[in-house]
């Protein structure tokens, strides 16, 4: 893990070096509100770049707030595309390496106008917008935003989420308990994130002085891993059959949309999936997929001996496999004789 703060020009004033010796190794500046950039950002950014301190940014989104869209999906996307546009244009040559957060939330007196999976939705958008410029997007938002107001298992990006869970006598970081065990109900629902969670923003409040920010108050994050890093470590599969889980009902559901979008098959086994048999890029899929989600994903093989669960699984796998392969056999058949008929009514 790594110590961060997120800081706009709303700090003023900013000494990443004395950030930096005080344990600080990423800063995510805010970049832009909307389509205006902020006023701080080039300033703060070529200072911590000297400081050598690794640089993030967000944008704070206004394009699902319902006075700017008036409720129309095709309007917040086209003012999404305005605004990351805009981001684009401000991030270039700044030394950004770090996570673009995009930053969901309301400001007083403002409403939400998309659904969850239409918030989602938009969200991939953007999220593949700056993957295609370079950059590696995450969603911040708060622990209740992330429940309410996404679809987290069909979200393509990682999350920083916001959970005060000792606001207002927020610690620092030396005094920030393990998200493992914060036990509250967002305390689990953020741990239960898994490798979804690249951040978590526990500070709010205090330590401004101590970081060289010029406000009394100053973000503290808990970067969990930097882009990249999250590919290191993956397992190597080599079963054309994989146990993915344990599984909630939604993991269970993404996993399955997914196989059937691919054409494998996918069974229940108790509170894991098995899936395939299937080919490489299809258990690549799979597998990314299921590490996207933080979940257990290993090989499967049938058990040599017994009639567990896990071998009647197997069995209807197979089974499957055979129908569609019977299936695909009377298909040709079907073909062959059309192409005879065909034959002889040319002759």
């Amino acid at each position: 893990m790594k110590k961060a703060l997120d800081i706009s020009k709303h700090q003023n004033t900013f000494a990443p070096a004395k950030a930096r010796a005080a344990g600080i190794s990423t800063v995510i500046l805010r970049a832009a509100y909307g389509a205006s950039r902020d006023a701080r950002f080039e300033r703060f950014a070529a200072d911590c770049k000297a400081a050598g301190l690794a640089i993030g940014a967000y944008i704070f989104l206004t394009h699902h707030y319902y006075n700017k869209n008036g409720g129309s999906v095709q309007a917040a996307r086209d003012i999404l595309h305005q605004q990351v546009s805009a981001l684009l244009e401000t991030l270039a040559g700044r030394g950004v390496t770090s996570w673009v957060a995009l930053d969901q939330e309301l400001e007083a007196g403002q409403t939400m106008s998309l659904t969850p999976a239409e918030n989602t939705d938009l969200l991939n958008e953007a999220a593949r917008w700056l993957r295609d410029a370079g950059y590696a997007p995450c969603v911040y938002c708060s622990a209740s935003w992330a429940k309410s107001r996404l679809v987290v298992e069909q979200l393509d990006c990682p999350l920083w989420l916001a959970y005060y869970y000792a606001d207002p006598a927020d610690p620092d970081f030396d005094g920030c308990a393990a998200i493992e065990n914060v036990d509250t109900a967002w305390g689990k629902y953020t741990c239960s994130l898994g490798r979804k969670l690249c951040g978590w923003q526990f500070g709010r409040i205090g330590y401004g002085a101590k970081y060289g920010v010029g406000s009394a108050n100053v973000d503290r994050d808990w970067i969990y891993f930097q882009p990249g890093e999250e590919e290191e470590g993956k397992p190597v599969f080599t079963s054309d059959t994989l146990k993915i889980g344990p599984v909630s009902a939604g993991d269970r559901s993404a996993i399955r949309t997914l196989a059937e979008s691919l054409c494998v098959p996918a069974a229940d086994a108790g509170d894991c999936i098995i899936v395939g048999p299937m080919n490489g890029s299809q258990r690549a899929a799979v597998s990314n997929k299921a590490l996207e989600l933080g979940l257990g994903c290993e090989d499967y093989a049938a058990p040599e001996e017994g009639g567990g669960q896990e071998a009647k699984v197997l069995a209807a796998l197979e089974r499957i496999e055979a129908e569609q392969q019977r299936q695909a056999g009377r298909m040709d058949a079907v073909l062959e004789k059309l192409n005879a008929a065909g034959g002889a009514l040319a002759g």
